[in-house]
């Protein structure tokens, strides 16, 4: 089968470092340990689970961060994942072949797979207490260090490992507690995209919304959008507020239901300025053009994971207020002092779960699917670029300079 692999080297990484500079193509060469290839199909690790065949990979915003080199040499997520890895996790598929252990019904069905590989798909037993509690996207076995019968390396997610596959190759493979059936009525297009939907939707149930009057998204990209029409869909209707860079993401903020949409300046003064503006706030200025404000919204996303987004949303968020962080942090220093000094409430949110909705127990992607059914969320303008595999090249690039190409998902296209 045909996949795009990445297997990077510490030369390599080290050469990119200095040569994106002058030649940023380095970044989509196999000296960034960026290639197409063929390789053989993944086998099932276990009887227990299916080979899928691939009819949409997405391309995440943390899978073009770390092809960009934006994570420090240093993560702590390098613990979690194996190369050399087949990189993609959003994903609609057809299940092609199934393990003695699963129903052969399966055969034929479009489904989504949910990627992380927690307990359950790496045959972990006992679950890890996260995975008991319905929390598996905190699982405490990504490392892979207690084993299982799946046998797995280390890796969060499908995409993320040596073993599974991902969604930028022809065929993957899951355990069969990840799959998610598609209904007919729910378009490959939308389909692909009930991943990013669900890290976003995961970050708002994860806030306290009662009392909350005021928020700030942060980034109108796949995530902020997602944090939009997810605040919407479950009943929240005071104000939104959304800071992003690029006029041509206005429209698409305001038809999922944002109440303003707007950019600052790059200077730090008159950016702290505005929002203590709009807020009723007043700016404190320390040395060094270091600031921060009294005042603030009540709840803010960050949907970015920059130094700056981290900085500034910290600052932005009123005493004992709510900042959720979503965006995959970019760098490792941050003033923490609004942390302490304003008694802030941060939440991080990572991938899916079973939540906790209209008192019964759902996983993130069904739900999702049942918000698309009923048209509380409306995605079909997300999806706004599809490639060919072989066009891996020219995909990433846009996937990597969205604002050049009014892009906001991308995806490889299979069908």
């Amino acid at each position: 089968m045909k996949a795009v692999r990445y297997n990077i080297s510490p030369f390599g990484w080290a050469t990119c470092q200095w040569l994106k500079h002058i030649w940023p193509g380095c970044l989509l060469s196999s000296l960034n340990g960026l290639s197409l290839r063929d390789v053989p199909p993944p086998e099932l690790p276990a009887k227990d689970w299916v080979r899928v065949r691939t009819l949409l990979g997405g391309i995440c915003g943390t899978d073009t961060a770390i092809l960009g080199q934006k994570p420090p040499p240093d993560s702590l997520l390098q613990a979690y994942s194996s190369m050399p890895m087949i990189l993609g996790h959003e994903n609609v598929a057809v299940v092609d072949q199934v393990g003695p252990n699963v129903d052969r019904s399966w055969i034929g069905r479009r489904v989504m797979v949910e990627p992380t590989l927690a307990c359950e798909a790496r045959g972990t037993n006992p679950l890890c207490e996260r995975c008991a509690a319905g929390e598996f996207g905190a699982c405490e076995n990504f490392s892979g260090d207690m084993g299982g019968t799946a046998n797995l390396p280390p890796g969060t997610s499908i995409g993320y490992n040596r073993r599974t596959g991902g969604s930028w190759g022809e065929y993957f493979v899951a355990h069969q507690s990840q799959l998610v059936p598609v209904a007919e009525e729910i378009s490959d297009e939308e389909a692909v995209l009930v991943d990013p939907l669900s890290c976003s939707l995961h970050g708002v149930l994860m806030a306290n919304l009662s009392g909350v009057r005021r928020v700030l998204v942060y980034g109108a990209g796949m995530l902020g959008l997602g944090v939009i029409a997810g605040l919407r869909a479950m009943g929240y209707h005071d104000r939104i507020e959304v800071l992003d860079r690029v006029p041509y993401l206005a429209d698409i903020a305001d038809a999922f239901g944002a109440n303003e949409y707007f950019t600052l300046p790059a200077d730090p003064r008159s950016r702290f300025g505005q929002i203590a503006g709009r807020t009723g706030g007043t700016v404190q200025r320390a040395r060094f053009g270091n600031y921060m404000i009294s005042g603030g919204y009540d709840l803010v996303f960050d949907c970015v994971g920059t130094m700056q987004s981290v900085d500034e949303c910290l600052k932005w968020t009123r005493a004992r207020g709510q900042l959720v962080m979503l965006g995959t942090l970019q760098g490792k220093h941050v003033d923490l002092t609004p942390l302490w000094f304003r008694e802030l409430r941060i939440l991080g949110a990572y991938g899916r779960q079973l939540e906790h909705q209209d008192g019964r127990r759902v996983g993130t992607y069904p739900l999702v699917q049942e918000l698309l059914r009923a048209g509380k969320i409306k995605a079909g303008r997300l999806l706004t670029h599809t490639f060919r595999l072989d066009e891996y090249k020219k995909a990433l690039q846009t996937a990597m300079h969205k604002e050049k190409h009014e892009a906001i998902k991308v995806a490889f296209d299979f069908r």
